[in-house]
């Protein structure tokens, strides 16, 4: 059997689970053997860039792009949209839990990039892939905004802030910017190589954004000041209803601790944030300002905002 056979099994394996339609076409991007003069409908004639792939793809077809990982990643030479419904965008790597090698980069000489990436599509599946904004560039902050509703991220490394220029107050990995019930299963938040500054995030709420789920992800910060934050909302309006973290890890590598891993303004209700069996490593609290917006069941129940916090074993 070749290659391309091969290769065809292995796409097809990529797509189970993935909602396909009577009409729906699939589109493979290879950067290192490609060509954007191709279809992409075969590995025989695969494009060389995520975008031109998503051009030819048709809202609400179930339509999906397929990005083959090599030794090239894929450079955004331009902020990029992704905004038609039901359109799917899905690595064909080695599923590992962070630096995918279905790779996303924002180009050295792009400018004014924030979001990097703006997804406000509805019903999209989001699965197996890395997106990375490290350049010398303080104008592009945002790695990836989400503003549709009901979308599944699957195994994605949100990596935002990957250069010092960037990781600074108003930069984070991830903007949840409204919408609604989007699901982020086995997902990477957030970077451990660059010092974070204050007000550096690894995830923001804003404009309302309500009922978001968040299971078994890895939130990861290097914080070179105690300002940084794994999780801001924005305002006293950044978030409505609840929203849910399960068995999430909240990881700072670094030994400045950090004063809180939530930073959440005065607000009333009906606005809550559920953490369920989730740790935490390298922040003094979760929430310094106690403000009765986090409701957890992490670890043995305690007095305060402390509960769950992962201690280090020491010699008695």
């Amino acid at each position: 059997m070749g290659l391309y056979p091969q290769m065809q099994y292995m796409i097809m394996g990529a797509l189970a689970g993935v909602p396909r339609g009577p009409d729906s076409k699939v589109r493979i991007v290879a950067p290192d053997v490609g060509s954007d003069n191709n279809d992409g409908r075969s590995f025989e004639k695969a494009m060389a860039s995520i975008e031109a792939a998503y051009a030819l793809t048709v809202a609400n077809k179930h339509d999906v792009v397929v990005y083959v990982a090599g030794s090239s990643g894929n450079t955004l030479a331009a902020a990029m949209t992704w905004s038609k419904n039901y359109t799917h965008l899905i690595g064909l790597c080695a599923p590992v839990r962070a630096a995918q090698r279905s790779r996303i980069f924002q180009a050295a000489a792009l400018t004014g990039a924030s979001p990097l990436i703006d997804i406000s599509c509805t019903g999209s599946v989001f699965k197996d892939f890395y997106t990375f904004q490290g350049v010398d560039d303080a104008t592009s902050l945002i790695n990836v905004k989400v503003s549709g509703g009901r979308n599944l991220f699957e195994n994605v490394h949100f990596a935002g802030g990957g250069h010092a220029t960037q990781a600074i107050n108003g930069g984070a990995s991830l903007l949840l910017d409204g919408a609604e019930e989007n699901l982020f299963r086995n997902c990477t938040i957030g970077v451990d190589t660059v010092a974070a500054a204050t007000g550096m995030a690894g995830l923001l709420f804003d404009s309302e954004a309500h009922r978001y789920v968040f299971e078994d992800c890895n939130f990861t910060m290097y914080a070179g000041n105690a300002g940084a934050i794994f999780v801001e909302v924005v305002d006293n309006t950044g978030i409505d209803r609840y929203n849910i973290f399960r068995r999430c890890i909240f990881s700072n590598t670094a030994s400045t601790a950090m004063t809180q891993a939530f930073a959440i303004p005065a607000m009333g209700a009906p606005r809550r944030i559920y953490l369920m069996d989730c740790a935490l490593h390298g922040a003094t609290d979760w929430d310094a300002n106690d403000r009765g917006v986090l409701f957890q069941n992490n670890g043995t129940i305690t007095v305060g905002g402390n509960a769950g916090t992962m201690l280090a074993t020491v010699a008695a």
